[in-house]
């Protein structure tokens, strides 16, 4: 007994020793957290290839041996690609970050920059090959054993004639060499190391399944440009000239065999070109005559804005057109002469903000059309009243599907229904039928037999038999809800999906929340359940696709995804969809697990599982899904830091109503401790339970596994909303949930509370301090104060109106303002001010294109007015969200509000410029940290 309670005595001892020896998460260990990127698995199945990199610094590419574990690293690599024989990797190799930073720094000018290198990296022989001043390079999709690159050469080019009167008093004409880079393109095996280089070259493209390359060379003179194709076989090894001309070549493609090309020609000698279409063979290259498209529109041409490209077998070439560019007379006005300005029209289907950031998409506009080689035949599908077109079956069906939102965009900015009219295009005549009006989506079977619609008006999925047209309701007597339950805003809620079809579409499958379910669309058969039992266990099964190619589904062994709504737990699982069993679960755990990548020709698949303390590190498995075998160590990290645990919770709110929430704790928690509380919050967010929270730097809100390791408790409750009452909702929903965590826990401190929330999370934090001085101190990121001014403002990101997102979404209104002002004053924060006696940080960004920059000052100056304590950080050209890769800007929004929850929470002294701001004069040298 005695002995026993001496080892339990050691194992506490150890514990504490080893929690002891952890640290904090600082500020700078985010520049020096890793994470996996990038990951990408060969065709075999047998490597593995990703990137590991820090916050900030130099990163590392990995080559992984799937099967004998061996791994080997290039530093500094990136943006990896492995060759379709699975042979080699090829990747480029950035300069190292002290390089790069000086280079910055003493402003080097863009030619003087050093480029990144090209790595070849043999999987057999392990060796790898470097070649500096890389412009870029491109691989077939698959197989072939050859590369393509760009690099810089020094060249020494024609002599000039130059006059040097230093050296030449009689003023003769000398001879200079001068020297100019070039860019070259070498065509290289790496396998067998042979090369060849090709110059003046200006695009180059792959055949999909080839070793067959077309380029497209440019020499200019002072009579014009020059455009000469080349069609290099990696088999024979050999390079022809296959067609050549005075003019410009844009859009250069091959087929997927590289037996057909196509490319367009100008020989407009203007800025303004037209185009015109060549295609063939190799040997047999002809210029396409537009004339003879059927159902093009008079004066229109081929278009270099749309990507030409061939059906899998050949047989089709996809290429778009648009009105010929005409030369508008310019005028010799001086600049003060000439009028600016926009004309907004009550006409117009879209706000003048929305078409002027559309200039240019609208400007490139083109619309597709087709040519059939067999039938040497072409035909315009896409047209100016059904611009949009989405083509089925590998490029060769008979029907494809187009639609038109014209008739729905200019209410689309306050009903929040973005609409389409759908019709069927027939490729081989060009042909349209109306087939659908005023609805979301469409999808059609791969045997082109059905489609399938969700109806918005009765909640019900339809099929359409395409031969006839005739509509069938399919869901109309399951006694289920095919539609987002929990859809508590004032909009149609949108349908679960589609998973896929059967083969030869006999079946398609269609989700509810929980289940899939097979249904005849043709009416004959009953619809079945065929996962059983996912309503009855609150489980969700969804359909995972590990062929991207893939048309119809593997019916008799599908690979689900799986998890449970209650628990949280998650998983994968076959089932046989053409009967009704209950899925056979493979896993099932208390992880969250990524989506499987296959590999395209072997059995080999890699996931990941994570949990808050389990890095998403990954696995290699089989089909099977058994003996996992780990892959990767990022895990190992953790050991040098206090972490964190979380606690699934429960509680009541105020309208009697349970909920969900998360409770983030220090790991090494003292229960005779008080340890501060923020709470964070975005609608519903308790399915995230089991994720993994690298520590970064914010771009907006608080990061869940800094703050814990620093002592605090995070937590985060869901939300449900009352239509109308949007300020209310948050207000019964998160104070309760507070509440019920200082009620439960003796370790929260009462006294210590604070809220942080972003966006929609940054209005409710504002709302609630106008009802309660509950808490010490807040964070608003990017609030709406003012939603009476909101309401008619711009989302200058996407150039629309605001006026949508409070009658029928996010805001939950419901209604106009002015048929229900009322409730957009009483959820509107900056109506309340004087009650707000909480001390309050806003960060509100310049460039914020969702939430206008004028709300958080409308709150500050509003706020500095009646001398409350209030702050608010706008970071310069930075959006919403602060850039992903704005590191210095992350760092330091995460500094400051580190600072400012440190010294309202746990009394830490104030930073200076929390005490006397920081004045503008001082911004480029004076943190105030």
């Amino acid at each position: 007994m005695i002995k026993n309670l001496l080892s339990l005595v050691s194992v506490f001892l150890l514990t504490v020793s080893l929690t002891a020896q952890k640290k904090s998460i600082t500020i700078a260990d985010f520049d020096t957290w890793k994470q996996i990127d990038n990951r990408e698995i060969s065709e075999n199945g047998n490597y593995l290839v990703y990137e590991y990199n820090p916050g900030m610094g130099d990163g590392t590419l990995v080559i992984t041996n799937l099967k004998t574990g061996k791994t080997d690293s290039i530093p500094r690599g990136y943006n990896a690609a492995i060759n379709g024989n699975s042979n080699f990797v090829a990747f480029k190799i950035k300069a190292p970050i002290d390089i790069r930073r000086k280079e910055e720094t003493e402003k080097t000018k863009k030619s003087k920059l050093i480029k990144d290198s090209l790595g070849v990296y043999l999987l057999q022989s392990q060796k790898t090959i470097k070649y500096a001043n890389n412009n870029g390079f491109k691989l077939p999709e698959e197989g072939g054993n050859w590369l393509a690159y760009k690099t810089i050469v020094k060249a020494i080019k024609d002599t000039l004639s130059v006059e040097n009167d230093s050296l030449a008093s009689d003023k003769k004409i000398k001879k200079k060499e001068k020297t100019k880079n070039d860019t070259i393109l070498v065509v290289f095996n790496p396998l067998e190391k042979d090369s060849i280089v090709f110059k003046n070259v200006v695009a180059y493209t792959w055949s999909k399944s080839a070793n067959k390359l077309l380029i497209s060379q440019e020499e200019k003179d002072s009579i014009g440009t020059h455009s000469t194709l080349v069609n290099f076989d990696g088999e024979t090894k050999k390079a022809d000239t296959i067609f050549s001309s005075e003019g410009i070549i844009k859009q250069t493609v091959l087929d997927k065999k590289g037996t057909r090309l196509a490319f367009l020609l100008s020989k407009d000698t203007t800025d303004i070109k037209n185009y015109e279409l060549f295609v063939g063979k190799q040997d047999n290259v002809k210029s396409f005559n537009e004339a003879s498209i059927k159902g093009l529109p008079k004066g229109w041409l081929p278009s270099e804005n749309q990507d030409i490209y061939f059906s899998d077998d050949s047989k089709r070439m996809y290429f778009g057109t648009a009105e010929a560019k005409v030369i508008h007379k310019k005028d010799t006005l001086l600049n003060a002469e000439r009028e600016r300005l926009d004309v907004w029209s009550w006409t117009d289907t879209e706000l003048q903000p929305m078409q002027k950031l559309n200039v240019k998409k609208d400007q490139k506009k083109t619309y597709l059309a087709v040519y059939d080689f067999e039938k040497n035949k072409a035909v315009q599908l896409a047209d100016s009243l059904v611009p949009d077109l989405r083509i089925y079956e590998d490029g060769n069906p008979k029907y494809a599907i187009g639609s038109t939102d014209d008739k729905y965009k200019r209410a689309s900015s306050w009903s929040a229904l973005f609409l389409n009219d759908f019709y069927l295009v027939d490729t081989e005549e060009g042909t349209k039928t109306k087939m659908l009006e005023a609805q979301n989506r469409i999808w059609l079977g791969p045997s082109q037999k059905y489609a399938v619609y969700y109806n918005r008006k009765d909640s019900v999925y339809y099929s359409i038999d395409i031969a006839t047209q005739k509509h069938l309701p399919l869901t109309k007597n399951i006694e289920v809800a095919f539609y987002d339950e929990l859809n508590d805003s004032p909009n149609d809620p949108r349908p679960y999906g589609v998973a896929g079809w059967s083969e030869d579409d006999e079946a398609v499958f269609i989700y509810d929340r929980y289940d899939i379910w097979k249904i005849d669309p043709s009416g004959k058969d009953k619809p079945k359940n065929v996962t059983k039992n996912g309503r009855i266990n609150t489980t969700e099964y969804r359909y995972l696709q590990l062929d991207r190619e893939e048309e119809f589904i593997d019916t008799k062994k599908a690979l689900l995804s799986v998890f449970n709504e209650t628990d949280k737990k998650a998983g994968y699982a076959y089932t046989n969809l053409q009967k009704e069993k209950a899925p056979e679960v493979l896993v099932l755990d208390n992880f969250s697990f990524g989506y499987p990548l296959k590999a395209k020709n072997a059995t080999t698949l890699i996931y990941t599982k994570e949990a808050y303390t389990l890095y998403p590190d990954l696995w290699k498995t089989d089909l099977s899904f058994k003996n996992p075998v780990q892959v990767t160590n990022g895990q190992q990290q953790l050991e040098n830091y206090k972490w964190g645990k979380v606690t699934l919770e429960k509680w009541t709110n105020y309208d009697g109503v349970e909920l969900q929430g998360l409770l983030y704790v220090p790991e090494n928690l003292d229960p005779n401790k008080k340890y501060p509380l923020v709470s964070y919050f975005y609608e519903r967010l308790s399915d995230t339970y089991h994720r993994f929270y690298s520590p970064t730097p914010s771009r907006s809100t608080i990061n869940k596994v800094f703050y814990p390791s620093n002592d605090y408790v995070v937590f985060v409750p869901d939300i449900i909303y009352k239509e109308g009452h949007p300020g209310e909702s948050a207000y019964n929903c998160i104070v309760s949930g507070v509440e019920a965590m200082e009620a439960k826990y003796s370790f929260i401190d009462s006294n210590n509370l604070a809220l942080q929330g972003q966006s929609w999370g940054g209005y409710q934090t504002a709302y609630i301090i106008t009802k309660t001085d509950k808490f010490a101190a807040v964070m608003a990121g990017a609030p709406v104060s003012n939603m009476t001014s909101a309401y008619g403002g711009i989302r200058w990101g996407s150039g629309m109106s605001r006026m949508f997102q409070y009658e029928h979404t996010q805001s939950r209104i419901g209604g106009t303002l002015w048929d229900k002002f009322d409730l957009y004053v009483e959820n509107s924060p900056l109506f309340k001010a004087p009650n707000i006696t909480t001390p309050l940080l806003m960060m509100h960004n310049d460039d914020d294109g969702a939430v206008p920059w004028y709300q958080g000052i409308e709150f500050f100056v509003a706020l500095r007015r009646l001398d409350k304590p209030v702050w608010m950080l706008s970071y310069n050209n930075e959006p919403h969200n602060l850039k992903g890769d704005s590191w210095g800007n992350r760092k330091d929004l995460s500094t400051r509000m580190m600072q400012f929850f440190s010294h309202y929470l746990k009394g830490e002294a104030a930073p200076a410029w929390m005490e006397k701001g920081r004045p503008a004069k001082e911004k480029d040298y004076n943190k105030g940290y």
